[in-house]
């Protein structure tokens, strides 16, 4: 009978070890693994924000490049019509157009920007507007065509072959040029 005393203390050992084993884990996960299991979340969660930002900062500086290119092509307000003439007609004269006229637009304002106008009557051959138009569009500068009629001369009445200088198959043309400037 002395034998269930032993077994007493051993069963009294073992639910005391268990027991302190159990109360050592749960201390370990409650005051260390899980602040530092919140700690870790936090920290990827501002890994992953300023992996973001950095994305963002990066796309900005790239529209900023890009950017600065287009802000040297948009002239300053100062360039104003009488610059947009001036550029027309240097074009036109440089592909040997013959402009009847020259006439600037009413300038519009939009956001902060100032669209400028002028409307060119010009008589020139087919290949002489395309060149014309091709200058135009790939200036440096903003400029565009917005309105292009033509009309070939000998459909014009009052067209004489004869006493005119130019060819039946040039061309009468209406242009509508515009560009924009910068207000500042």
């Amino acid at each position: 009978m002395e034998k269930k005393p032993a077994a007493k203390k051993l069963n009294k050992l073992a639910v005391l070890t268990a027991g302190v084993s159990i109360i050592t884990i749960a201390i370990g996960i409650i005051f260390i693994y899980m602040p530092f299991s919140n700690r870790n979340k936090s920290l990827r969660s501002e890994i992953l924000y300023e992996r973001d930002k950095n994305v963002l900062i990066g796309k900005i500086r790239a529209i900023d490049k890009h950017l600065k290119i287009y802000m040297r092509r948009v002239p300053k307000k100062e360039k104003g019509v009488s610059w947009l003439i001036s550029e027309v007609s240097g074009m036109a004269s440089m592909e040997g157009i013959e402009i009847i006229s020259i006439k600037p637009g009413e300038p519009r304002e939009i956001e902060n920007y100032t669209k400028f106008y002028v409307v060119v009557d010009m008589i020139c051959t087919y290949h002489q507007l395309g060149k014309f138009t091709s200058n135009v569009e790939s200036s440096e500068k903003f400029i565009k065509i917005e309105e292009v009629n033509i009309k070939r001369l000998d459909m014009d009445q009052g067209f004489d072959k004869e006493s005119s200088k130019h060819d039946s198959f040039d061309l009468n043309g209406h242009l509508v040029i515009s560009m924009l400037t910068i207000k500042e």
